[in-house]
C-alpha cells in the first residue's frame, strides 16, 4: 500500500464509530487468545517472503505466477550466437529476458533467460563468455552452452563450484544437446530447457533478483531507436502498441521455432565500460575476450510503453539492474519480454 493510500484508509478507520472499533478489538483479543497468546508476529513479507495473499509475480517478466513456489526455479540461461549464419534463432519467444552483448569482432551475442516459460527448441548453441561470469550469479541460473575459450572455461567451473549457478557445458553433457542436421557446423546445436534441467539435476529453491514492473511515469514518445552496432548487428525498434518491432541487419527478428516475429515489451540500453582482456584471445584471427562492467551505475536508456526515458542504471553485488530517470525517479518495466543490450559507453544514442 503507498503512502497515500495509508494515509486516506487510516483516516476512514478514524470516522468509524466506537461501536465498530470496539467490535474490532473484541475479534482481535479473541483471536490472540485462541492462537495461545503469542502476540503479533513480524510484519508480512518482514523476511523476503511475499505477504499472505498476496499474486505471486515471475521475478523476471512480471506476470502472475501459479505460486510462489514456482518462481524459486533456476532460469535457464542458453548462449545463442548472433552473427548472420545463426539467424533465425529458436526459442525467443519464450524468453523472459534477451542479453544482447558484444563479443570479439563487433558481432554479438545473446544469453537467453527462460525462467517463467519453458521452450522446446532453443538455438544454435555456442560457447560462454566472460560475462558469464558476472551475470549467472545474479540469476542464480542454469548456464547452457558448448565450450569456451580454455582460461574463461575453467574460470566458469571453478565459479559455478560455489552452487551460485549450475553449469551444463555441451562437452560435459552432450545426452543434453542435439545437433542437427539442417544447419551447417558449429551452428548446428539445440537443445530444449527441460533438458537441460534434467541434465543439471537440481531441485534447488532460489530467490531471483527482481526486475521493478508497473507504470513509469514521464518519458517521451519515439517512433525509431537505433543500437549502432556495425554492419549487419545494426538493430532498429520502432515503437508498436503491444511493444517494439525489433530489425537487425534490416530484417524483423523472427523465432525459427514459431516462425513468429519477436516483439520485446521493453528494450534497455545499458552502457558501461567494455575492455579488451589482453593474452585472452578468443578465435583464430587472435581477437581478445571483453571484460564488462556490470556493477556500479552508468547511463542507460528505457524504452517502455511507447516511450523512451533517459537515465542510469545501477546494479550492485549479485543482485539485478534497477533504473532511473533523469531526475532519480524510478523506471518500472512493463510485464513481458525485456531486451537488454549491454554497449560501450562510446555508443551514440541520439536523444
Amino acid at each position: 500500500m503507498c503512502a497515500r493510500d495509508a494515509s486516506t484508509f487510516a483516516a476512514r478507520r478514524l470516522q468509524q464509530s466506537a461501536g465498530v472499533r470496539a467490535l474490532v478489538v473484541t475479534a482481535l483479543l479473541v483471536a490472540t487468545a485462541c492462537s495461545g497468546g503469542a502476540g503479533p508476529g513480524p510484519a508480512a513479507g518482514a523476511s523476503g517472503s511475499a505477504p499472505a495473499g498476496a499474486k505471486a509475480v515471475w521475478p523476471l517478466r512480471g506476470g502472475d505466477a501459479p505460486n510462489a513456489d514456482a518462481t524459486k526455479r533456476r532460469p535457464v540461461v542458453v548462449r545463442v550466437p548472433n552473427d548472420p549464419a545463426a539467424r533465425p534463432q529458436a526459442g525467443l519467444g519464450a524468453a523472459d529476458l534477451v542479453f544482447e552483448m558484444l563479443v570479439e569482432g563487433g558481432i554479438t551475442r545473446y544469453a537467453v533467460v527462460f525462467h517463467s516459460q519453458d521452450a522446446e527448441k532453443v538455438g544454435p548453441i555456442r560457447s560462454a563468455r566472460l560475462s558469464d561470469l558476472h551475470y549467472m550469479p545474479m540469476l542464480r541460473g542454469i548456464l547452457a552452452h558448448v565450450g569456451a575459450q580454455g582460461t574463461v572455461l575453467q574460470r566458469i567451473r571453478d565459479a559455478a563450484k560455489s552452487g551460485r549457478f549450475i553449469d551444463v557445458d555441451q562437452f560435459e553433457h552432450a545426452s543434453a544437446f542435439d545437433r542437427v542436421s539442417e544447419r551447417a557446423a558449429p551452428q548446428n546445436v539445440y537443445t530444449s530447457t527441460k533438458r537441460i534441467r534434467e541434465a543439471a539435476k537440481d531441485d534447488a529453491k532460489v530467490d531471483v533478483p527482481p526486475l521493478a514492473f508497473g507504470t513509469a511515469p514521464g518519458g517521451t514518445a519515439f517512433t525509431s531507436f537505433v543500437v549502432p552496432y556495425s554492419g549487419t548487428t545494426r538493430v532498429e525498434y520502432t515503437a508498436q502498441s503491444s511493444g517494439f518491432k525489433r530489425a537487425q541487419g534490416g530484417q524483423p527478428t523472427v523465432d525459427d521455432a514459431t516462425k513468429q516475429e519477436v516483439t520485446p515489451t521493453n528494450v534497455v540500453v545499458i552502457k558501461t565500460e567494455i575492455t579488451e582482456v589482453p593474452g585472452l584471445v578468443e578465435d583464430e584471427h587472435g581477437s581478445l575476450s571483453l571484460e564488462i562492467r556490470s556493477t556500479g551505475t552508468g547511463p542507460a536508456v528505457v524504452l517502455s510503453d511507447g516511450k523512451r526515458f533517459n537515465g542510469t542504471w545501477e546494479r550492485n553485488g549479485d543482485g539485478n539492474y534497477s533504473f532511473k530517470d533523469a531526475g532519480g525517479a524510478a523506471i518500472a518495466l512493463r510485464p513481458g519480454l525485456t531486451w537488454i543490450h549491454v554497449v560501450p559507453l562510446s555508443f551514440e544514442l541520439g536523444t
